[in-house]
């Protein structure tokens, strides 16, 4: 396995690399991944029956609660041929869990004695508990203000909080300048060598056939890049004939991704219209994806033109009435999560989707972690 700089194209050896390169860029896990059908260890709990098709092995994992095989839904009252993916229902309920496991003991195997992570929350919590489960000491960094609940749910795990007045930005600079043991999700190059799981549980669940079409929210991308990535390994060794439609979120409030990909499209106009309303608001419900420089959202822009998708921005409104429509539906979400919902129904109203259309929408955060946030919305 070689490591291989997005910025300057630098390549680094596993000894040589750390979480990223000299050049400031981030760095992508590159290897030759032979993976099939009858690879699959059907035996073993999660994510972990598919072990060919990682840099880890399910003998080399210290710390682990068995993440994966999470449910896929299917929604008879949605407005199409709707299938919900319950990350949700991951062990500290959120899809982090699936970048986490592979990143904590990948450090581990490294000889890491500490880890050290940001967040806005969910991956905070994903790492604490973790290291809770391990008996690893944890220090964890926030931005100041963020949702009690997922701080609760940190704070749960014995880590200690670090919060930090400023930016989500802000509190990334501190994590990385404190100690070594970096594990940041939004960094790591091991963190979409897990969230690729996604894919090989949806290929799996959808009888090893690729999905018409996906839709996920983003912040830096690492849902959207491990599915979009995953999907590739299967089409490289023949699995499926190819790739999903993929369909990334964002908040208008925070869509720097979305700009970028108007810009690409050459609808400039439309981006600069969006850019003026976010930078007037203050922040947005969904605090999941509000990251204002994603290092990796070139890529994710890349994937979803690859796949002749689409980045959508949503208004606040339409993320709170998401929350309410899934409630009714039967599916607690995180305003994070709630809107991909708010998405699928824009790609709905413009006909780029029907109702016949077959759509897998991502639940990637539980609404317990944000009961509050979710009162103020349904009142």
């Amino acid at each position: 396995m070689r490591f291989v700089c997005n910025r300057c194209k630098r390549e680094y050896s596993e000894e040589e690399a750390g979480w990223r390169c000299s050049c400031g860029g981030c760095l992508f896990a590159e290897r030759q991944v032979h993976f099939t059908k009858e690879d699959i260890r059907t035996e073993r709990p999660g994510m972990w029956r598919y072990d060919a098709a990682y840099p880890l092995k399910y003998e080399d994992i210290a710390v682990t609660y068995g993440e994966g095989l999470t449910p896929l839904v299917s929604c008879p009252s949605g407005p199409c041929r709707l299938r919900l993916k319950l990350d949700c229902l991951m062990p500290t309920g959120s899809f982090k869990d699936r970048g986490t496991v592979m990143v904590v003991n990948y450090l581990l195997k490294r000889g890491a004695a500490r880890i050290v992570e940001d967040s806005s929350g969910n991956a905070g919590a994903s790492v604490a508990g973790y290291c809770a489960l391990g008996r690893i000491p944890c220090d964890i960094f926030v931005p100041a203000g963020n949702s009690r609940g997922k701080l609760t749910q940190i704070r749960a795990y014995g880590a200690h909080i670090h919060p930090i007045t400023g930016s989500r930005e802000d509190a990334a600079r501190a994590a990385q300048e404190y100690a070594e043991g970096y594990a940041g999700h939004n960094w790591h190059p091991m963190f979409l060598e897990g969230t690729k799981s996604l894919a090989y549980e949806l290929w799996e669940q959808n009888h090893f056939k690729a999905p018409e079409n996906i839709v996920c929210v983003a912040g830096n991308g690492s849902q959207a890049l491990g599915i979009f990535y995953g999907f590739q390994v299967l089409l490289e060794n023949g699995q499926v004939e190819r790739l999903p439609r993929l369909f990334v979120v964002q908040a208008e409030n925070c869509s720097p991704i979305y700009r970028e990909f108007m810009r690409a499209a050459g609808e400039a106009a439309a981006a600069k219209t969006v850019a003026e309303a976010g930078e007037a608001a203050a922040k947005t419900m969904a605090e999941g994806i509000a990251l204002r420089s994603p290092n990796k959202g070139s890529e994710v822009v890349e994937a979803v033109q690859t796949t002749g998708g689409r980045v959508l921005a949503v208004s606040e409104e339409a993320i709170g009435q998401a929350v309410r429509e899934l409630g009714k539906m039967g599916f607690y979400a995180e305003p994070t999560s709630a809107a991909a919902y708010a998405g699928l129904l824009e790609l709905l109203r413009d006909r780029t989707l029907n109702e016949q259309s077959d759509v897998i929408l991502m639940i990637s955060g539980n609404g317990l972690k944000a009961g509050e946030e979710i009162g103020e919305v349904i009142g």
